[in-house]
Formats: C-alpha cells, structure tokens, sequence
C-alpha cells in the first residue's frame, strides 16, 4: 500500500491523467468517452499500481466522463473495486481537493485540468514541478508527488507507453500474461425465469451484435460475488430484477481475449421487469420463452443444457 509517511501533513498523492478520448466526438472535451487507447492506458496503469501494491485510500475525479472511466479501468485492473468514486468540485476547477483525512489519494482528471493544479502547487527552483513543464503530463500518465502545505516533490513519473502490453495472471503479482485484465476471465451469467401454470418460462435477450438468443452474462466485477455481479448484468442487459439462487447451476469455460474464461452460471426468478429508460440497454431484444424453446434458440451449448435441466 502507500507507505505511511513519517509526517502527517506529507500525503503520498497520486495523480493520473484522464486516458486518449474519441477525437471525431462533437461535445466539449470533458463529455468525450474513452477511446479504446485511452481504455488501455488506464488498464496497463492500474496493473501496475496493482502490482506495485499503490493502493489508494480515496479516489476523487473532476467528473468528467473520461476521468471516471479512466479511474474505473485502472482500479479494475488492479484488482480493486471502483465503486467507491468520488467527484471533487475542487479538482474539477483545477484546485487541490481536501486530502486532511487522506494518506495516499488517487486524482484523475482530464491532462488540462492537472495541470491548473500542479501549476498551483508549491515547488522549489529546483524541483521537477515547473509549471512550463508539467512533469511531462498527458493522457494516461501517472505522476507520484509526496506533498505537504508547503512543498511538493515529484517521486516518480509513470507512462503507459513504457509498460507491458500483455497483464499479470491470476493476480497483479501473477506469473502469467493474458491479453486483458485478469479479472475478464471470471464471469457469471443468469438464466432468469418465472413461474407460470404451464411451468417455467425463461427470458432470453439478444446479443450486443444482435445476432443471437443469449441470457445475461458478463465480467465479475473486483469487489463483487459472482452472484452479485449477474445480478447487475441482468439488470443493465436484460432490464430485470430478481431473486438470485444461492446455489449455481453449474459452471463452464469458453476461449476468449487468448485464454479460457471460467462462467459460473445461476437461476434467477424475475420479480420486476423494466421498462423505458430504467432499462439501460433497451436497444436489446427479450422474450419469454418455454424451457424447450430456450434449449432451442441460446447460442451457446452449456446456457442450452443448464436450461434443460431447470
């Protein structure tokens, strides 16, 4: 973790630039997304955070939209949870936010926005932090700067470009390399269903590409059960809630991004369906179906078997 450090006015703080946002997007700087580079950058960064054991206590954003995504990829990566993001007003103006009850703060905001901060930050003639240069500050890149009221230091400074392409497996310690984070490769899925006098009927929803009969199924979140993180998934893709089996159905392992993927699949009985915007991903197709039908229409073999099983 970051070290706690002999004063306790001096704060470890972690500075990381919001990652290469889409170029062609017509909005102000602060709404463009991430592109898939700028994603990247901030993975590769949280692997090594991960691996170096930085682990921030808070992690404060200026509320951009690429600064949160940023801050969610990188702590992911690392093997932590990102659901604990705070937006700072202070920093969104390009001010230092309140770091009193703080050891070792992580600050993502857009590259412009850090350096109005750093530009306010005290240094002396010889330290690295000259406002014309900014310590070398661009999207992705992470700055270590050991502050206090009066003085700061830049410890160390860390580019995406300088990192491993390929991620640590299983841990950010892990001696394996696989082409994505180590947390893609745990997933959980459901197979949502409801009770009706003919029997069970269950709920299929078309895939992202829309060529497919799927159920819900996606990555494990760090930080959440894999039950927990299918519900969420059946939430966002399929636009319901329920009531979660304890027990799964049954697991299974699928090739992708290089490597096998292990799912771990549960029952789910649908309790509310949801309708308009409630439903995030609502360009997607649904419909119940009997058991029989659905053994017929998923496109993969394992969800086919479980749901002949139900």
């Amino acid at each position: 973790m970051c070290p706690q450090l002999a004063r306790e006015t001096e704060v470890d703080v972690l500075v990381l630039g919001a990652g290469a946002g889409v170029k062609s997007w017509d909005g102000a700087p602060a709404s463009r997304p991430l592109r898939t580079k700028g994603k990247r950058q901030a993975q590769k960064i949280g692997a090594f955070l991960g691996r170096e054991d930085l682990r921030p206590d808070r992690v404060l954003t200026d509320g951009s939209q690429r600064a949160r995504v940023t801050a969610e990829k990188a702590l992911k990566a690392a093997g932590w949870t990102a659901r604990d993001i705070e937006t700072s007003a202070a920093l969104a103006s390009g001010a230092l936010p309140d770091l009193s009850a703080s050891q070792c703060p992580l600050l993502v905001a857009l590259p412009g926005t850090l350096r109005t901060l750093i530009e306010g930050l005290p240094f002396g003639p010889q330290s690295d932090l000259r406002p014309d240069r900014h310590c070398g500050l661009a999207p992705g890149v992470l700055l270590r700067l050991s502050h206090t009221p009066g003085h700061t230091r830049l410890l160390a400074r860390t580019d995406p470009q300088t990192l491993p392409d390929l991620f640590p497996y299983p841990a950010p310690d892990g001696a394996g390399r696989r082409e994505r984070p180590a947390y893609y490769y745990r997933q959980s899925a459901v197979i949502p269903f409801r009770r009706t006098p003919d029997g069970r009927q269950i709920l299929i929803v078309g895939s992202s590409s829309g060529r497919h009969w799927t159920v819900p199924k996606g990555i494990v979140d760090p930080g959440l059960t894999p039950a927990a993180s299918a519900g969420v998934e059946a939430r966002e893709e399929a636009g319901i809630e329920g009531e979660i089996e304890e027990i799964p159905l049954g697991h299974f392992t699928y090739e992708k991004w290089g490597a096998p993927c292990k799912v771990t699949v549960f029952a789910m009985e649908v309790t509310k369906v949801l309708e308009g915007e409630a439903w995030e991903e609502s360009h997607r197709r649904r419909k119940w179906v009997s058991r029989q039908e659905a053994a017929e229409l998923l496109w993969l073999e394992a969800f086919r078997e479980m749901v002949a099983g139900m």
